[in-house]
């Protein structure tokens, strides 16, 4: 089992935390703090990482909800996903070209009354008629990255919508037998393409499929946009669990190390699998352990 979340402990190990009204057991019911648990990432921000949530992470709940989660934890930077309801009072609505410009308006109003930016959005993209849609819904909502594991034969399309809206595909890697599950097979599809065609770094992915996430980060290079970061409990095993960065055999110090080694500036989103809904303590202390190597890797430049 996950080791306990206890405010005695988090305090301890956190040089970003902040006052807190109440805690909750892993699993609990939510308890919202009175103030963010993490008062910024001053570390990670000298080092030039922005750190904040993949909306997944908070799938059983709705993008509204989601958003106040990321809030409670304290962190300014989101990635959406295109199947996620929109709030308990339009259900019915998704984050997408689909979007009312009214509803768009909401969405936009709530996340800037959090103080969260919307910074990309997991997507589909499998055609070049729904790409142009959606990098038309991106370019509104301010987003900065899509996504998205489109077929090969729709990246020409996608490369010449990147410069026109001036918006980066990330390529994300599912484990095998997706298609972009080895990155050389990415690296391949990318090779003399605009350098806003990149990738989004699922280092749990490539753990589960045997990856050695350090040589793979030297192969993709200056191509990385964005991470799905995760910290595992095995490696190597495609139903590897979950668990806290840096209490796993994730090789979270290690990828951050290798990105600092880089000047790679990339945005890092906590992605929670093990569970539909967490507590914001759990997430809190993450960033804490993220905070805590930024700190000694600042320190030893």
């Amino acid at each position: 089992m996950m080791a306990q979340v206890t405010r005695r402990k988090f305090l301890a190990c956190s040089a970003a935390a902040g006052a807190a009204a109440g805690w909750a057991r892993f699993g609990g019911q939510p308890v919202q703090a009175a103030e963010p648990l993490v008062r910024g990432t001053p570390a990670a921000d000298k080092l030039g990482w922005r750190v904040g949530f993949s909306a997944y992470t908070f799938r059983g709940l709705t993008l509204f909800e989601a958003l106040d989660k990321i809030a409670a934890v304290g962190l300014r930077y989101t990635e959406l996903f295109a199947w996620q309801k929109l709030s308990p009072q339009h259900a019915d609505a998704k984050p997408g070209p689909a979007l009312s410009k009214t509803l768009r308006q909401d969405l936009k109003k709530k996340a800037s009354d959090l103080g969260i930016q919307m910074i990309a959005c997991y997507t589909g993209l499998d055609s070049p008629d729904a790409a142009k849609a959606f990098f038309e819904f991106a370019a509104d909502m301010g987003f900065q990255a899509l996504v998205s594991e489109p077929p090969e034969g729709v990246l020409d399309a996608i490369e010449k919508l990147t410069e026109e809206y001036k918006i980066d595909l990330a390529l994300h890697n599912h484990p095998k037998p997706s298609h972009y599950w080895n990155p050389e097979t990415g690296l391949k599809a990318l090779e003399g393409r605009s350098p806003r065609m990149g990738f989004c770094c699922d280092t749990g992915h490539w753990c589960r499929c045997g990856l050695e996430p350090v040589p793979v980060l030297k192969q993709l290079g200056a191509r990385v946009k964005t991470f799905h970061l995760k910290d595992l409990d095995d490696f190597g095993v495609p139903g590897a669990r979950d668990v806290i960065w840096g209490q796993g055999k994730g090789r979270i110090a290690e990828i951050l190390a290798e990105v600092k080694r880089q000047g790679l500036k990339p945005y890092f989103g906590i992605e929670w699998e093990r569970t539909a809904d967490s507590e914001p303590a759990l997430h809190a202390e993450a960033v804490a352990f993220l905070e805590k190597t930024a700190q000694k890797l600042v320190a030893g430049s």
